[in-house]
Order: C-alpha cells, then structure tokens, then sequence
C-alpha cells in the first residue's frame, strides 16, 4: 500500500512541474522570435488545454491517494475486507 502512495505523489509531483511549465508557456505565449497574433493565439488554446487535462489528472490523482490512504482504516473497521 505505501508504494502505491508513493508512486501516486510521485505522479502528483510530475504533473504538477508540468503544470507549472504548462502555466508559463501560457503567459509567455509563442516561442517564435516574431511571432504574430495567432500565433499567440495558437499557443494559448493548445496550452489551456493542456492545463485542463492536467488539472483533471491531478484531481483523479488526489481523489485515488485519498482513497488509498482510508484503504487501512476500512480494513481494520470491516475486519480486513476492503
């Protein structure tokens, strides 16, 4: 059970430091060196969409380390079955 844990924050970190590169891509928008407004506008819809499925995955992720971390208290309430 614990290395599952671990293997879900660890998921959680990696998503997350995508995220945040996500989040700064953005802000900054086309990495062209001269970019013109659809480009940004490109980047900005490509890139909001991204973040969306991130987001989604970070909360699926939380919501299975939640349930993996009541894991052991039903086992010892119900007498070992989950």
């Amino acid at each position: 059970m614990k290395t599952a844990r671990y293997a879900v924050v660890l998921t959680m970190i990696v998503i997350g430091l995508v995220l945040a590169l996500d989040i700064a891509y953005y802000v900054h928008g086309s990495l062209e060196e001269f970019p013109e407004p659809e480009d940004h506008e490109k980047v900005r819809t490509a890139a909001g969409f991204i973040g969306v499925v991130l987001l989604s995955a970070e909360a699926m992720l939380w919501f299975v380390l939640r349930r993996l971390r009541r894991a052991p208290h039903l086992a010892r309430v119900t007498g070992g079955a989950a």
